[in-house]
């Protein structure tokens, strides 16, 4: 009986974290799931819902690294105003603010598309930001430059520098 206690604990000390060759240590996930699914919502409104491959969850970090995450964002009348794919994504569990990077695309119900290489959703705020390049295209023509602040429609959106493309975008002046 005391070799089946000792192996347990010795086995879950070992899965909270593990020596590489290196002598460096790794935190690994407190639970893995596959095919998961996850949906945020404020004041009764769902504001999105989140698929993916594979999640990672970090409890001590608040923290889901998800793999392929499939991002759907809703109006005020439950409908999909936006969808976002990437290669990863990272969820806060105590904000619902999430981080998607690796090849990002994100398409309006308009058919507006941004394209980038890693982008913020900061969900008390409601916007989306980067400060990576991006790539826009859409019916009224297409936009390049680099960092960008939106509303997960696309509706509203600044792009912070090197600006440059073709379009019949209106531009507000303040």
């Amino acid at each position: 009986m005391k070799k089946l206690v000792l192996f347990i604990l010795i086995l879950s000390v070992a899965c909270s974290q593990s020596e590489l060759p290196s002598g460096k240590t790794v935190e690994l996930p407190d639970q893995i799931v596959d095919n998961f699914q996850m949906e945020e919502s404020a004041s009764d409104k769902e504001r999105y819902s989140l698929t993916g491959k594979r999640a990672f969850y970090y409890n001590k970090h608040n923290r889901i690294v998800v793999h392929e995450p499939e991002i759907e964002f809703y109006g005020p009348r439950k409908e999909v105003t936006a969808h976002v794919v990437c290669d990863s994504g990272i969820v806060n569990n105590k904000s619902g603010d999430l981080v998607a990077y690796g090849k990002v695309v994100v398409t309006t119900e308009d058919g507006t598309e941004l394209r980038t290489d890693s982008l913020v959703w900061f969900n008390r705020r409601a916007k989306i930001e980067t400060d990576a390049m991006v790539h826009i295209t859409s019916p009224e023509g297409t936009i390049e430059g680099k960092g960008l602040i939106s509303d997960a429609y696309l509706n509203r959106i600044e792009i912070k520098e090197e600006v440059s493309g073709t379009t019949e975008f209106s531009v507000e002046e303040d």
